[in-house]
């Protein structure tokens, strides 16, 4: 690594677009810019590095030559005095930029910025393989897939001995990986939602890339003897070829019996986020690894006895999800969870602090080896969480390989290696009394009345569209909020019930609910569309509507279903569309639905 050039901003460059300058700090908003000399930085280079200072977010562009056509680099800046690296777009091809010369600045938020720029520098930077870059010691191998944002696509553990087992992590795509991902709006007046498995999905940065397996950009690589630390601009997943606004940070470290990983993610977008369920982190591996175990009683650290599954379905799918979820009480604090193989009792583990749920199942299982083949396990431990632009999330994790006990025992002599306080920043708590069942839908099976006046309703909801789903405390109430105001719905599940609900026992359904009057209209509507039968998803002409008052108070709608022809059957499901029409931001909130 060489460095090129190093100068002062304000003793060689023009600035333009500035309100005020006063003791080498602009008072700056949109379009300031700073324009050097052509012969200070027309040396080759493929990373810049800034030292600054600014009192609001900024969003900016480089501007120099590859090859010599003119090139256009876009990135963000933190509020603060910060020092930003950022490699040229194109660094992992090992094209060299020249002729920096200007730099065009604008505020992220349209306030004024106090800005100061002390120092930028230019330098030819080492360039790592980008197909992976590996961290080892004498006891783990870590790749690193530069080329994919950084994730992990690599972990060998040196002292296995299971035949043709070496890399335990899935990396068939963008999507697998261990990796950050985290999820915000579904809609807004900028932000167009793709789709994803026949879903509408919702901003979705993904540290590989998207579903179209479009590469993440690589903002900066430091490497040193026992770390690595990569800084991204994720893909939007269910978008093609769509980069966001955002930045991932993970710096990886080895050490003797574990793999420690830090992660931090900054969204620039400026846009409210609901609050969603976000994986920290998403985590693959190879479909051998079949048996899920993890700890969830009321005696954390203690060696007390574990729970295990051999038999996860897809994740993905709707009718297991409620399966593939399981729930972390209220005082538990060892929240690792582990995949093995049940013959070999050899796999890998995850232990994140400060977690509320940990999401696993099983895709195409197969038993494969194979870290290409399309079969994967999955675990993301999750927390309810809100993305708030220019706010970090940070947290940490540590991973180990070897036997339940093995894993077990390393988690335990560093349980206490981080906190993760930032993970119960802008969050909702989804975890459950101590005294509850390890499976919280035992506690409500017979669904002839959903209760929404407790946290634990959320198991209730099993998709929803354009939709954030939280659990008001003051209420005591499930929110449904529309995060985009059209074709808002969410999904109850019924064909978990316990028993089974025929739906000719019933001829009524009541929904509580209140509708404050500050909002975008005086009257609302709603439609339940009942899937009953062999009909297993929602069908036009199969379906009653209400309408609602809206003055603030609670009132039960109930709707007459006993005459209706396809009301027979087994209830499998019921789409409540809760509002016909809409606007951004309206939101209703439910204290029960009744079948009687």
């Amino acid at each position: 690594m060489s460095s090129e050039n190093t100068t002062e901003a304000e003793a060689t460059a023009f600035a333009d677009g500035y309100t005020a300058y006063e003791n080498g700090v602009y008072t700056v908003n949109q379009k300031f810019t700073l324009t050097f000399p052509k012969d200070v930085y027309a040396a080759e280079f493929n990373r810049f590095t800034l030292a600054y200072t600014s009192t609001e977010p900024l969003s900016c562009n480089v501007i120099y030559k590859e090859n010599g056509t003119e090139k256009i680099d876009s990135f963000f800046l933190e509020a603060g005095t910060n020092t930003f690296r950022c490699l040229t777009e194109h660094y992992l091809q090992k094209k060299m930029g020249t002729d920096l010369t200007c730099i065009e600045i604008n505020t992220c938020t349209g306030k004024n910025a106090q800005f100061s720029l002390e120092a930028l520098t230019t330098e030819v930077y080492e360039v790592y393989d980008g197909s992976t870059h590996y961290l080892e010691n004498d006891r783990f191998k870590v790749g690193i897939r530069l080329m994919w944002g950084g994730g992990i696509n690599y972990i060998e553990d040196k002292q296995n001995t299971i035949v043709d087992l070496t890399n335990l992590v899935n990396q068939c795509d963008t999507g697998r990986l261990i990796q950050q991902s985290y999820y915000g709006t579904g809609a807004n007046g900028e932000y167009t939602p793709g789709t994803f498995n026949n879903s509408t999905w919702s901003y979705n940065p993904v540290q590989g890339g998207d579903q179209y397996q479009n590469h993440s950009r690589l903002i900066d690589v430091v490497v040193n003897e026992n770390s690595v630390y990569i800084k991204s601009q994720p893909q939007d997943w269910s978008l093609n070829n769509q980069i966001t606004p955002s930045y991932m940070e993970n710096t990886y470290m080895v050490y003797e019996d574990r793999i420690q990983v830090d992660n931090r993610f900054v969204d620039f977008s400026g846009w409210e986020h609901p609050c969603s369920t976000q994986e920290l982190p998403a985590f693959y591996t190879v479909s051998y690894l079949d048996t899920f175990t993890f700890y969830n009683g009321v005696k954390p650290w203690t060696g007390d006895s574990l729970s295990s599954r051999d038999n996860l379905q897809f994740w993905g799918d709707s009718k297991y999800a409620s399966d593939c979820t399981f729930y972390i009480r209220e005082s538990n604090t060892e929240t690792w969870c582990a995949w093995t193989n049940e013959n070999d009792q050899y796999g890998i583990g995850l232990y994140v602090p400060n977690i509320d749920e940990l999401f696993a199942g099983r895709h195409a299982y197969n038993r494969s080896k194979d870290p290409f083949n399309g079969a994967c396990n999955y675990v993301a431990p999750v927390n309810r969480k809100q993305i708030v632009s220019y706010q970090p999330i940070a947290y940490s994790y540590l991973i180990t390989t070897g036997s339940v006990d093995a894993i077990r025992s390393i988690f335990t002599e560093h349980k206490d290696f981080a906190q993760n306080e930032m993970l119960h920043e802008n969050y909702t708590s989804m975890r459950i009394a101590d005294d509850t069942p390890e499976k919280p839908e035992k506690m409500n099976m017979n669904m002839t009345e959903i209760d929404f006046t407790k946290p634990e309703s959320y198991f209730h909801i099993k998709g929803t569209n354009h939709t954030s789903v939280s659990y008001d405390e003051e209420e005591g109430a499930l929110k449904l909020t529309a995060v985009r105001g059209e074709d808002v719905q969410s999904l109850l599940e019924y064909r978990n019930s316990k028993p089974s609900l025929k739906a000719e026992f019933y001829s009524t359904i009541s929904v509580t609910y209140k509708i404050v009057t500050d909002q975008s209209a005086d009257n609302y509507s709603c439609e339940l569309f009942l899937c009953t039968g062999e009909q297993q998803g929602a069908a036009a002409g199969m379906s009653v509507t209400g309408d609602y008052i809206a003055d603030g108070e609670y009132h039960t709608l109930t709707f007459d279903v006993s005459d209706l022809d396809f009301w027979y059957g087994k209830i499998n499901a019921i789409r409540f569309d809760y509002f016909n029409s809409c606007a951004d931001g309206d939101y209703i909130y439910l204290k029960s639905i009744q079948l009687s």
